[in-house]
């Protein structure tokens, strides 16, 4: 009888997702080597820490075989609970030989998305003469159109907006 011992390679040791807004899904796959004759069985777990409920592995990827001098791919999501710095890793381990396993870091930096936007920020209609036996005159700026503001609520909830001009701008007209 001969013994086989199994070797492994963990494609990339470190993910840095960078700058990604909360609760967006992201994909990753880690590609993880077996380099030896023999089969190679693997268990991938996570750290156990509060922020290792944002990484999510693969039911089928956690625990599973790499035939000889093949390659298998890991697939984990990542979806950040809360802004701010993230930094988490899950470790691959070789269940043929306990000291051989490979940390794997996931870095990122989670913001908050726009829940608002305005467009532009700040118009000019110039003087408005407000009567009611002559209409408003249409203000033309640039090429011939007139101004136009645009709020678009990028929030999955209602908004209520309301505009206002300050009176002092205004120009009436008494007949």
């Amino acid at each position: 009888a001969s013994l086989r011992v199994s070797s492994m390679e963990v494609g990339q040791r470190s993910i840095n997702f960078g700058r990604r807004p909360v609760r967006e899904l992201h994909e990753n796959t880690v590609l993880l080597r077996n380099r030896s004759a023999a089969p190679l069985l693997y268990k991938v777990s996570k750290s156990g820490l509060s922020a290792s409920f944002d990484l999510s592995i693969a039911k089928e990827d956690r625990l599973g075989c790499v035939r000889p001098y093949a390659v298998r791919p890991i697939r984990f999501v990542f979806r950040p609970s809360l802004p701010g710095p993230f930094l988490d890793s899950f470790t691959v381990r070789n269940l043929q030989d306990v000291s051989s396993a490979v940390q794997v870091t996931v870095k990122a930096h989670a913001h908050r998305s726009a829940s608002l936007h305005l467009s532009p920020h700040a118009l000019d209609f110039g003087p408005l003469a407000i009567s009611a036996a002559v209409p408003p005159p249409r203000v033309q700026h640039g090429a011939g159109g007139t101004q136009r503001l645009t709020i678009v609520n990028v929030a999955k909830g209602a908004r209520t907006c309301s505009v206002s001009v300050a009176p002092e701008l205004l120009l009436l007209d008494e007949p």
